[in-house]
């Protein structure tokens, strides 16, 4: 018999990740959201215990890679060790980020916590709710083979979770790992399929649910918006409802300003202004970090332009005159007219721009072309023209993302010319 439960699905904590951009070059704010990562964690095992879940589970990569010191494992368990004393039980499968290849430390967990083997696919059976478990974490961070394909059958007439770190058939942003598809996993027979490695929430399916629930802490620009959890409650054997719960301790967020009718400067201010006001509302009060998106043309263009330090301060004070939790992660000026101009759209350039600079991407480049080059003949990719090869062959990241930068804005013009 299955007995009516709640559960929380979490995915993506990255403990101890640094959050990349500003935090990097503002003291200030670096102070204020120190440690954010671990207190959504701790938010969390909250929701978890106020809500009077039965389990919780983690859908990989709890860890952001090997520990810099002892106190993140020790972090861990002792959030763990709270679960434990509110008689809540713990399923964990490690993704990329925290797989056991990478892991330098291993500290004893309390009792009710359970991680997945990563060798092959393991279930475990929650008699007292009809709730069986089923999972595998990964050996290595690049997990290229279709691990849901050996995932135990459900077992009948119980209610029958899977476990799961993958990108399903790829998503932006994100190496392809543990492949599948989406009707693969609708038809295996299992009632909610919990996902990691995705940092956007989605409900992919329903009866069967297929679920990411995004990462529990936005760590830069590209991860925008509230970044929490699953709250899934279960009644008749059937899944009720799947709510997104925040847990963050800070967002990113975009503004836009459209200036083009402004008559003057004090009319394009009083517009940052309105912007900034919606972006820390729609935060929750939360500490904001805001990219301010400007559109202008003629001659406040072009004042914009001539002096861009003037114009950052008076943004700065605007900031802070709307709220002292209001942070400016970078002005960008966009441009005015809505045909596409040579070259890169702007939103692909910048999402370049941060590629580049955020380690996390560059390994993950890294990572997921190391085993394709194994498969290569050893003469392909030395002849002149091929600059492509030759960046993956050198096994830089970044000399990697600019070289397929390169080929698509050279693409991109012939097409237009």
């Amino acid at each position: 018999m299955i007995s009516d439960f709640t559960f929380i699905h979490a995915a993506d904590i990255h403990l101890d990740s640094p959050l990349s951009g500003l935090a990097a070059r503002d003291p200030a704010f670096s102070d204020l959201v120190r440690g954010a990562t671990r207190k959504a964690f701790a938010n969390v095992v909250d929701l978890a215990i106020a809500q009077g879940a039965a389990f919780v589970l983690i859908a990989g990569d709890l860890y952001d890679g090997t520990w810099k010191d002892q106190s993140t494992g020790q972090f861990a368990v002792a959030q763990f060790a709270r679960l434990s004393r509110a008689g809540i039980r713990l399923f964990i499968v490690y993704g990329n980020h925290d797989a056991e290849s990478r892991i330098t430390r291993h500290l004893t967990m309390p009792q009710g916590v359970y991680a997945f083997d990563t060798r092959t696919c393991g279930f475990v059976t929650l008699e007292d709710l009809g709730v069986v478990v089923h999972g595998r974490s990964y050996r290595q961070a690049a997990t290229l083979e279709n691990i849901a394909a050996e995932y135990t059958p459900p077992v009948p007439g119980k209610f029958n979770i899977a476990l799961l770190h993958t990108a399903l058939e790829g998503h932006p942003g994100h190496a392809a790992y543990a492949p599948c598809t989406l009707d693969e996993l609708r038809a295996s027979g299992h009632d909610y399929w919990a996902l990691g490695h995705v940092h956007e929430a989605s409900i992919r399916s329903e009866f069967p649910h297929v679920v990411f629930p995004g990462n529990t802490q936005g760590r830069h620009i590209r991860e925008t918006g509230a970044k929490g959890v699953m709250l899934v409650r279960v009644e008749n054997g059937q899944v009720r409802s799947v709510e997104h719960r925040p847990t963050d301790e800070m967002r990113w967020a975009l503004a836009h300003v459209d200036a083009t009718k402004a008559s003057d400067m004090r009319e394009l201010l009083t517009g940052v202004s309105n912007a900034l006001g919606t972006a820390i509302a729609r935060s929750g009060d939360r500490p904001t970090a805001v990219r301010l998106m400007v559109k202008a043309t003629g001659a406040l263009k072009d004042r914009l332009v001539a002096d861009a330090p003037w114009f950052a301060a008076e943004v700065t004070g605007q900031a802070s005159a709307v709220s002292d939790l209001l942070w400016i992660e970078k002005i960008k000026l966009v441009p005015a007219s809505d045909r596409q101009q040579a070259g890169l759209p702007p939103e692909l350039a910048a999402l370049l721009e941060q590629a580049l600079s955020d380690p996390d991407c560059i390994s993950s480049v890294e990572a997921a072309v190391a085993p394709l080059l194994s498969k290569l003949p050893g003469d392909v990719g030395d002849a002149e023209g091929t600059p492509l090869l030759a960046a993956a062959r050198s096994r830089d990241g970044k000399a990697l993302v600019s070289a397929a930068r390169a080929i698509v804005e050279a693409y991109i013009e012939g097409s237009e010319g």
